[in-house]
């Protein structure tokens, strides 16, 4: 069959401007008028009775942006909530009870509760943190929450902060320390391994609880190796995990490991609050499900052989000695 050259040229040219038409709109479709950046994302700091504090957190508009940046601030809590599990974990909350950890939420006065920043700016807020008297001693925590109030068009994006009912907002945590009586108590309640899995992926599980009234990270360190080989797979003993636990709460953690498909190792999780530490050790077996059923398989095969050529022995005896 011959194709008519024009034909050819002609189908070349829509492609092309196709292609092309295609690639620009995506460019317009990633443009963000605005893109907020707040630091530093966490501050800890020394308090204590009758004393002032002050500090400042930046608010920051990409130099890629469109458009001016819009915020307003406000003062949140630092709480406890639920993970994907389901098992204790923190938030950044709007608003919450006041218990014995965030009154700090009360001592906090900020500079200003709104601004405007320019593309490639950063604009300063001010707050200060005016300690009663009679503080309790202990942790004190709140969030310094920053809600970009440009207003974006749909599909576009604000930076890496978090989405709360289509409005992003961004949290500078105030994790704080009231000098004072303090108490370091607490427990490792779980410290688990599997002993057998069907892929590669190894994850051991924790639960510690913090029964002080002071703030600790809880340190993780998980070493895996073959079963006859002292060759570690995966550790992290020189620098181990770790995670904020606040008083008087719970926090799990999951460590992970990717294992060859096949084999039997040894595994080793450590966990440590406060002075106490948690050693869990157990081998395991890796066996992926085809390879388990074809084990299965070639089992129920040999039993079956062997019950039959039992049966024949047993008859043969039979027929001899008729």
């Amino acid at each position: 069959m011959v194709i008519n050259k024009k034909y050819l040229l002609l189908a070349v040219v829509v492609l092309g401007l196709v292609f092309s038409g295609a690639k620009v709109f995506a460019a317009q479709d990633n443009k963000a008028e605005s893109i907020m950046t707040i630091s530093p994302p966490k501050q800890k700091i020394l308090l204590a009775p009758g004393e002032k504090f002050e500090g400042t957190i930046k608010v920051s508009n990409s130099s890629n942006a469109q458009q001016d940046l819009k915020y307003s601030v406000t003062i949140g809590s630092y709480g406890i909530g639920k993970d994907e599990n389901g098992k204790v974990d923190y938030e950044m909350t709007d608003v919450d009870t006041v218990t014995n950890y965030n009154q700090i939420m009360e001592w906090i006065t900020l500079g200003k509760e709104n601004g405007t920043v320019a593309p490639n700016e950063t604009d300063t807020i001010p707050f200060t943190i005016d300690v009663p008297n009679d503080a309790p001693a202990g942790g004190q925590y709140a969030s310094i929450i920053v809600q970009d109030d440009t207003g974006h068009e749909e599909g576009q994006t604000s930076g890496n902060g978090v989405m709360i009912q289509g409005i992003v907002r961004f949290a500078s945590s105030i994790i704080a320390e009231v000098s004072g009586e303090t108490r370091e108590e607490g427990e490792i309640i779980e410290n688990t391994l599997p002993a057998f899995l069907l892929n590669s992926s190894l994850e051991a599980n924790s639960l510690v609880k913090n029964n002080g009234n002071v703030h600790t990270d809880a340190e993780y360190i998980l070493q895996v190796w073959p079963l006859f080989n002292g060759e570690e797979i995966c550790t992290n003993e020189e620098k181990p995990e770790t995670s904020l636990i606040l008083p008087e709460t719970e926090r799990y953690h999951v460590q992970s490991c990717n294992l060859p498909s096949f084999g039997i190792f040894r595994a080793k999780q450590t966990v440590k609050i406060f002075g106490e530490t948690s050693t869990m050790e157990r081998v395991v077996f890796v066996c992926p499900l085809w390879l388990l059923f074809l084990i299965i398989f070639i089992i129920v095969a040999l039993v079956i052989w062997l019950i039959t050529k039992i049966r024949a022995n047993r008859t043969n005896r039979a027929k001899s000695t008729d």
